[in-house]
């Protein structure tokens, strides 16, 4: 499994993506507790590309990708 390189993110307003082809990765359009910061460090540490993009291709949300890989992740930021 290939590990993400954080050097090859692009976030250009709205959109995060990855690789020269710019696959989508995330869309950051309202503010709340999980900032592009978190999701990326999260991303990062705990998903591998192809794992993270076969659960994006099957149709599942980028917070609930991470979100049900780590739930204590995702409820801590929640304050819950």
């Amino acid at each position: 499994m290939t590990a993400f390189v954080k050097k090859d993110f692009n976030f250009d307003g709205l959109f995060l993506t990855y690789g020269v082809d710019r696959k989508f990765v995330a869309r950051f359009k309202h503010r709340g507790p999980v900032t592009k910061a978190k999701f990326l460090k999260e991303l990062i540490a705990n998903h591998s590309v192809q794992s993270y993009f076969a659960e994006l291709d099957a149709g599942k949300a980028p917070i609930a990708i991470l979100r049900d890989a780590n739930k204590d992740w995702f409820y801590n930021l929640l304050g819950k």
